[in-house]
């Protein structure tokens, strides 16, 4: 799971600085400047974003920030703050209708995929039609493009619906793309069940026909990494959960990677009364400790243990922190690199937030620190909040607060 970077300011804005509201009218800058890896970033700025709009989650690409919510999907440049512009989602009821509504807690980013040169930003969505007459009710899932650069809408389609199972009101969600073909998971349930999400459907869509290449009932997909689809194989009883993924009293879980082409198991791990992934990038994932996405095996210089975070540098290390140590791994050669263990009486272990081209972006319980990606050494400190996404123009905490870069 990639975090993010709010950090040092030659002017004090820090974590308790207020941020600026960006206006409707402010510019930006005409063209905005990158640093590689960042190590300076200007005054917080708070996006003009609707709090009362469920947001599902956000994503960078260049000087913009992409946030799906539950009405529109919304770009803003992170120079200024500016909503660029906001596509509307068009759907007409979020639920099934069912009393009490629903609780979901997924956080779901939009996707980036290229077409003929320019890029789109992937979304999925479900939309609820109450029958009438002889017509039962339906709900249906969308795949919708969007064009980065100006906010109109590609193509929408619909998927076929699950064979076996009826879509859940949980939001459905891309998982990734890659070689124009994006994969999607839909939640969905049974009429026997007692719970919403019991089980799921995966879908790879090929981006260029706008058709479906294969359809897995019983395949919960939760990331796309070197061409292998890594998720949960599910049995009878699975249930799911939006904070720590399948689970199920039987242990007839399996984890999952299967190929991107063509659906066929490439590795399968079964036995398991749990199953929940997280994506790194890279040729990894963690699934409880940090794993090889080809093969599904623990990395042996890996860490594991609870509360496992390991980000992916986007260009040649691995960095894992648990409350024991924190590790940087060769991205190529898995060999270990360096290690700040918790015991360690020469160094305070750091709690790491994110990396970006050789720099990782941490913090101690006197202040923050950038770390030398592929020596472990302290670079420099920064001051600022806490961490959630960042790329050489700006750093965005989890409140989607921003922090252009500066240096």
């Amino acid at each position: 799971m990639l975090a993010g970077l709010t950090g040092c300011s030659d002017d004090g804005a820090g974590a308790g600085a207020k941020a600026d509201d960006a206006s409707s009218t402010a510019k930006p800058r005409a063209e905005a400047k990158g640093f590689d890896p960042p190590v300076k970033f200007g005054r917080a700025v708070k996006l003009p974003v609707d709090e009362n709009v469920k947001s599902w989650g956000f994503a960078q690409l260049g000087p913009r920030l992409y946030e799906r919510t539950a009405a529109a999907l919304n770009a803003y440049d992170t120079s200024s703050g500016r909503k660029m512009w906001s596509s509307p989602l068009g759907r007409e009821n979020w639920y099934t209708g069912k009393e009490g509504g629903v609780s979901d807690d997924q956080r779901i980013p939009p996707v980036f995929a290229q077409r003929n040169g320019s890029t789109d930003v992937l979304f999925a969505y479900a939309d609820y039609t109450k029958g009438s007459g002889t017509e039962p009710d339906r709900t249906d899932v969308y795949l919708r493009a969007v064009d980065a650069d100006s906010g109109k809408v590609s193509w929408t389609m619909r998927m076929p619906a699950p064979s076996e199972s009826s879509v859940s009101d949980l939001e459905p969600a891309v998982v990734g793309a890659q070689n124009e073909t994006a994969v999607v998971k839909v939640l969905t349930s049974t009429d026997e069940s007692s719970e919403d999400s019991e089980s799921a459907t995966t879908y790879a869509v090929d981006l260029a026909t706008r058709k479906v290449k294969w359809q897995e009932e019983g395949f919960a997909a939760a990331t796309l990494d070197s061409g292998t689809v890594i998720g949960a194989q599910l049995g009878d009883e699975a249930s799911f959960r939006s904070l720590d993924g399948w689970h199920s009293e039987k242990t007839d879980l399996a984890l999952t990677g299967r190929a991107l082409t063509d659906a066929s198991p490439r590795w399968e791990q079964g036995g398991r009364a749990s199953v929940d992934v997280e994506a790194v990038g890279g040729g990894f994932f963690t699934a409880g400790s940090l794993r090889d996405s080809r093969t599904g095996k623990p990395v042996p210089a890996g860490t594991d243990g609870t509360l496992l975070h390991c980000v992916y540098d986007q260009r040649s290390v691995v960095v894992c922190d648990n409350e024991e140590t924190v590790r940087g791994i060769d991205a190529r050669s898995r060999d270990v690199l360096w290690t700040i263990s918790a015991d360690d009486s020469s160094r305070k272990k750091p709690t790491v937030s994110n990396a970006w081209h050789g720099a990782v972006y941490a913090s101690t319980d006197t202040g923050s620190v950038i770390l030398d990606a592929r020596t472990g050494k302290d670079r420099r400190p920064f001051a600022g909040a806490s961490p959630y996404l960042l790329n050489q123009y700006a750093a965005v905490n989890i409140d989607m607060v921003v922090y252009p870069a500066t240096g």
